[in-house]
């Protein structure tokens, strides 16, 4: 996440997470990812996969910023990290894996590839990613957009890349795979052709959004009704303009937060993954990292979420994600 948070000192936020017990029952030590856990399953290629809550974001990362955050991240417990082939920092994601020296099941790695690209270059794309990763498969691989970021791409585009997706994935090379910034139209394209469940749809979620329309939404009951796990990415609203600090500091948060002695952020964060929503902040500080990844300490109350939810604001447009509004997506 990019914004200015008044530091505090280092050793007492992660003193702080200790005795709240949260290092303690997911540290650095457990081997691979404990049944307790603070996870969500989807449906995979061969089975239910449990996937982490909370993880290290990395979008508009450099390969050494990147590493740093999944470094720092990975030490005071997390082992989720999400990536991309677009956001150009694999290579220093991976060699960020390397360095913490974690077996490779004790982890978590979600990655996306470009839409609106032929079956072919969908699967060169995928290998690619693998390789800047130097990884023998990731855990979750997303088609980042339902076309071209330029809108080129219809539902036969669509269709093509899942199935590229699909037999790359039964290769061995992904636990589980899915979609990003999709709407109900374009799952219903892959859904026609699919053999594979799509696990998961990765799309703007933030307080502020609790009642829009659910186009505004990325259709999140229909994604649920699927059984298609709902991911949150810019849970803090990063691309809210004149609003980007009101899941930091503002009045809402914040007066939320003095009720349970943690910060702004935490209590946005905790609002998208007390309903089983995935997030992955971006940070990193490891203070920050260390707040982000406290949310399984405390528990919002119904009367504090329902004021959450009923948020008018940050507001991020008619269409949050940016995609159900491309005519060209739903020719």
């Amino acid at each position: 996440m990019v914004y200015d948070r008044e530091d505090k000192l280092h050793s007492f936020v992660l003193h702080f997470i200790m005795i709240r017990g949260v290092v303690a029952s997911f540290g650095v030590a457990a081997a691979g990812l404990p049944s307790d856990y603070p996870s969500i399953p989807m449906r995979g290629v061969a089975g239910n996969v449990p996937m982490p809550l909370v993880g290290v974001g990395t979008w508009q990362y450099d390969d050494a910023t990147a590493g740093t955050a999944v470094v720092e991240g990975f030490k005071i417990g997390m082992r989720h990290v999400d990536t991309a082939l677009g956001y150009r920092n694999q290579n220093g994601v991976g060699a960020a894996l390397k360095k913490v020296g974690l077996d490779r099941d004790e982890y978590f790695v979600t990655s996306k590839i470009p839409g609106g690209t032929d079956f072919n270059e969908t699967t060169a794309n995928l290998e690619l990613a693998l390789q800047q990763l130097d990884l023998k498969y990731v855990d979750l691989m997303l088609l980042h957009y339902p076309a071209t970021w330029g809108g080129q791409g219809g539902p036969e585009t669509r269709k093509a890349q899942w199935q590229a997706l699909e037999k790359w994935a039964k290769a061995g090379k992904a636990r589980a795979i899915g979609i990003s910034h999709y709407c109900q139209s374009h799952v219903e394209d892959v859904l026609s052709v699919s053999t594979v469940p799509i696990a998961l749809n990765q799309v703007m979620y933030h307080v502020g959004m609790g009642q829009s329309p659910d186009v505004a939404t990325d259709y999140k009951d229909y994604m649920k009704s699927q059984g298609i796990v709902y991911m949150s990415f810019s849970t803090l609203c990063g691309p809210c303009g004149d609003e980007k600090m009101e899941l930091i500091n503002g009045p809402l948060v914040t007066e939320v937060a003095q009720h349970y002695n943690v910060t702004g952020p935490q209590v946005a964060l905790k609002w998208a993954v007390q309903q089983g929503v995935p997030v992955v902040p971006k940070s990193s500080n490891p203070v920050h990292l260390a707040q982000d990844f406290d949310l399984f300490s405390f528990n919002l109350t119904d009367a504090d979420m329902a004021k959450l939810t009923m948020a008018k604001t940050p507001s991020t447009g008619a269409d949050e994600s940016g995609d159900c509004d491309v005519a060209s997506l739903h020719v």
